[in-house]
Parts: structure tokens; sequence; C-alpha cells
């Protein structure tokens, strides 16, 4: 009898204690306003970026600026969207080691590069949504 209490209570400790991880660690899906949300705002940095590129900023600022827009798509969640995403992510990763090289065209051309793939994750998340 004893034997079995132990192996009822260890038991209910370890259905216990994976029923609370298992809710714990589910993590909703980012609404739709979310995504758009995130591709918006990885836009608009990549934007600014390019602006502050062509009027001549500091190569460790508009390097920053590149590393900012990396961690806003880093929001863009959505299975669709994950190749397109780290496609375009490595594009920002190339226009930041151009400009810290100091190759300013290329950075320019990367930059340019990476808007055109963020619009067009907008479109393909638009027609999907």
């Amino acid at each position: 009898m004893n034997t079995f209490k132990k192996i009822l209570v260890s038991s209910v400790l370890a259905f216990s204690i994976a029923a609370i991880s298992s809710t714990a660690s589910a993590v909703a899906n980012p609404s739709y306003e979310d995504v758009k949300t995130a591709i918006d705002n990885t836009q608009a940095k990549v934007a600014e970026t390019i602006v502050a590129l062509n009027n001549g900023t500091d190569n460790d600022v508009v390097a920053e600026m590149i590393s900012d827009a990396r961690q806003l798509q880093k929001d863009i969640a959505n299975n669709v969207l994950d190749l397109k995403r780290n496609q375009a992510s490595n594009v920002l990763k190339q226009a930041r080691t151009a400009i810290k090289n100091n190759e300013v065209d290329a950075a320019k051309a990367a930059l340019t590069d990476a808007a055109n793939r963020y619009k067009e994750i907008e479109q393909i998340y638009a027609a999907n949504h």
C-alpha cells in the first residue's frame, strides 16, 4: 500500500508539472495587426536608413540603424513569410557589412534590395490575409 501511494503521488505530481509547463509554454500566434505593424516598422526603419545614408550620416550610425531594422524584422512572425523574411534579413546583414567596410555604394544597393524585399513581404502577407 505504501508503494502504491508513492507511485500515485509521483504520477499526479508528474502530470501536474507537465500540464503547467505545456500551458506556460503555449505562445499565441501574432494577430494580423501585429505582423502588419512589424512589417510597417521594418520598412520605415529601412527607408530611414536609406535617407540617412544618402545624407552622408556617419557609417557607425547607419550600421546601428541597420541593426535596428534587423531587430524589428524579427517580429514578422508568420510561417508563410519566414523564408522571405530570412532572405531580407541576410540582405540587411550584407548592407551592414558593406557600411562597416566603408563600401557605401554596396550598402545603398543592399538597402534598396532589402526595401524591395520588405515591400514584397507586405504584398504576400496582404494577399494571404
